[in-house]
C-alpha cells in the first residue's frame, strides 16, 4: 500500500473528527471525494471497500450510528484493508469502541442531568478504530 496515503487518510480523519465534533455535520462533497481519491489509488482494496460499505450500512439501519457520513467514513477505512480478517476486525473494533463512546456520552449527559441529544459525534470512534488498526499492523 501506497505508505503517503496512509497518513493522508489519518489526517483526514483527524480533521472530519473535528468537523464533526464543533459542527455536528460535514459536508458530503468532502467525504465522497476522499472516498473516490482513495479507491482511485488503491483499486487492488475494491471489493473491501464494497463490503465495509454493505456493513456500514447495515450498522447505520440498526441505529448503531445516525449519519450517513459515518457510513462513508467506514466505507473510506475498509478501502485501506487488503484482508477478510482485517475488515471483520474493523467490525469489531467499530462494535466495541462505538459501544464505549455511547457508554461516555451517556454517563456524561446523565452526570450533567440533561436529556441526550438525539446525534453525537461518532467519527472520532473511525479515527480511534484507523489508529488502533494501524498500531496492530493491519493498515501498512
Amino acid at each position: 500500500m501506497i505508505d503517503w496515503l496512509i497518513w493522508i487518510v489519518m489526517g483526514f480523519l483527524l480533521m472530519v473528527g473535528i468537523i464533526d465534533f464543533k459542527f455536528k455535520a460535514i459536508p458530503s462533497i468532502i467525504l465522497t471525494g476522499m472516498i473516490f481519491a482513495v479507491a482511485v489509488l488503491n483499486p487492488a482494496n475494491l471489493w473491501f471497500g464494497i463490503m465495509g460499505c454493505i456493513m456500514a450500512c447495515l450498522l447505520y439501519e440498526g441505529g448503531f450510528f445516525s449519519g450517513i457520513g459515518d457510513v462513508k467514513v467506514m466505507t473510506l477505512i475498509a478501502f485501506m484493508l487488503s484482508s477478510i480478517s482485517e475488515l471483520f476486525l474493523l467490525i469489531i473494533l467499530i462494535l466495541v469502541f462505538g459501544l464505549v463512546w455511547k457508554g461516555i456520552w451517556h454517563l456524561r449527559f446523565k452526570a450533567r442531568r440533561k436529556k441526550l441529544p438525539d446525534e453525537f459525534p461518532f467519527i472520532p470512534v473511525f479515527l480511534f478504530v484507523y489508529i488502533t488498526l494501524y498500531l496492530t499492523g493491519m493498515i501498512i
